[in-house]
């Protein structure tokens, strides 16, 4: 089961690749919609959550916390991942 630390990097190595960024551009409690990210940054981020972690993310979790935050997301992540 990997750890928050694991999850964090992981997710915000996609962001950055996405929105080219670094990672020094992104801090944990950095709301996602500030990235502004598109449908499909979405879709890579659900995609990312099955493959890495083994997580299934329903697109309602992000209509639904239109503010979460980059450090909810990873701990929501790494709270329901199955993989190790």
């Amino acid at each position: 089961m990997p750890n928050y630390d694991e999850v964090y990097s992981k997710v915000c190595e996609m962001l950055c690749d996405a929105k080219d960024l670094e990672q020094e551009d992104l801090t944990p409690d950095m709301p996602l919609y500030q990235l502004k990210l598109d449908s499909l940054d979405y879709v890579e981020l659900m995609v990312l959550a099955k493959k890495e972690f083994g997580v299934t993310i329903e697109a309602d979790l992000f209509v639904d916390n239109v503010n979460i935050t980059v450090r909810e997301l990873c701990q929501y992540l790494s709270e329901k991942a199955t993989k190790p």
